[in-house]
């Protein structure tokens, strides 16, 4: 369950995060955003970030192997 819910909030963070980085890039190249596009990728790109660093940090200990 602390998975889970550690996952749903890094989803939540990394789709704001995208929306912000994606209207900043829009804005900076004087281009439309496609904010579905810029949420999802946000969303995907920061579960697969903290759960490598979450499997590497974890695996990194001696005692848990």
């Amino acid at each position: 369950m602390k998975t889970l819910i550690k996952n749903l909030i890094v989803i939540f963070w990394g789709a704001i995060l995208g929306l912000v980085l994606g209207y900043i890039g829009s804005q900076l190249e004087s281009m439309t955003t496609n904010y579905t596009l810029a949420a999802t990728l946000g969303a995907v790109v920061a579960c697969l970030g903290a759960n490598c660093i979450s499997f590497m940090t974890f695996h990194a200990n001696p005692e848990h192997q």
